[in-house]
């Protein structure tokens, strides 16, 4: 039996009042979407000089010049996992926290000489989804992700370079979203300290930087790389961050687009089956006035 017409007339105007909030939502975030790729594509050439600048003066100095080049004894691992403070951004969230868990070894397990594990968080949803999944964060910050610069970035990453330098970790490791293109978005995990100059130097850069001319560097290469490897940890902090919003806002527009176009279908099958529902009431009320007229004769 079909549903009455009162009753499907109000599921189209919900739906069809759902639908104005994902569209202005979805509007919303390609803008923003808009803004942050610009912001995180025009930093990406800069991180990437450095980087190059930061294994060619590694190259060339000894290997004891920072304490934040030496390897040493893996006892604990720190994790900085950047989330989102905010849902309706489909699978963006849990992918970044099973990636997360995969990095961590599940609720911190520690059995079979594997190293212990200290983990903090930028976002209020990877808070939220790593507690509910038993994993312990050792500290969060009450910033709102998207309105993060790069000063307060920076301060961040200062605080865990010194957790690093007082012997509290052995190795940090970027647990977040890199944004590839707009179609595409991977969770990923980088070690970042200690800084390996080996594996900053792709072979790429490896070929320009053996052909190229030689530089002269003033006052010299211990003095210019000792200052310019926290700068270098604060850029690739700060480029997560930038990748992260970007790849957020991606996944947010799309499944926002994807409400949209699903309301667009339910609004279709709902206005048919009210049309069937109207004609079959139309044609009930002029088969009874048919039959009045002939029970009259």
């Amino acid at each position: 039996m079909a549903k009455g017409t009162k009753e499907l007339k109000q599921r189209i105007t919900g739906v069809s009042n759902i639908q104005k909030i994902t569209r202005a939502m979805e509007m919303v975030a390609t803008q923003k979407l808009k803004r942050l790729q610009g912001r995180a594509e025009s930093a990406r050439p800069y991180s990437e000089k450095v980087q190059q600048m930061v294994a060619r003066l590694a190259g060339s100095v000894r290997g004891d010049l920072s304490p934040l080049l030496g390897a040493r004894e893996v006892a604990t691992v720190g994790n900085l996992v950047i989330s989102a403070d905010k849902g309706l951004c489909g699978g963006y969230n849990s992918n970044l926290v099973r990636k997360a868990l995969q990095v961590i070894g599940g609720a911190d397990a520690t059995d079979g000489g594997s190293p212990d594990q200290r983990t903090w968080v930028l976002g209020s949803k990877g808070v939220s989804l790593l507690s509910a999944r038993g994993c312990t964060v050792h500290g969060t910050w009450d910033d709102v992700v998207e309105k993060l610069d790069f000063i307060r970035v920076r301060n961040i990453a200062r605080e865990l370079v010194t957790a690093f330098l007082a012997g509290e970790i052995d190795e940090l490791r970027l647990v977040y979203t890199a944004f590839v293109s707009t179609s595409r978005q991977r969770p990923v995990s980088v070690s970042i300290l200690p800084i390996d100059p080996a594996s900053l130097t792709s072979a790429d850069d490896a070929d320009a930087s053996s052909g190229g001319a030689d530089f002269i560097i003033e006052p010299d290469e211990e003095a210019l790389l000792k200052d310019l490897l926290p700068k270098f940890l604060e850029i690739k902090v700060y480029s997560a961050v930038l990748e992260s919003l970007a790849s957020e806002f991606t996944a947010r527009r799309n499944a926002m687009k994807q409400a949209t176009d699903s309301a667009d279908e339910m609004i279709e099958a709902l206005t048919r089956q009210y049309n069937r529902a109207r004609q079959e009431s139309i044609t009930n009320e002029l088969l009874e006035v048919v039959g009045g007229a002939e029970a009259l004769k």
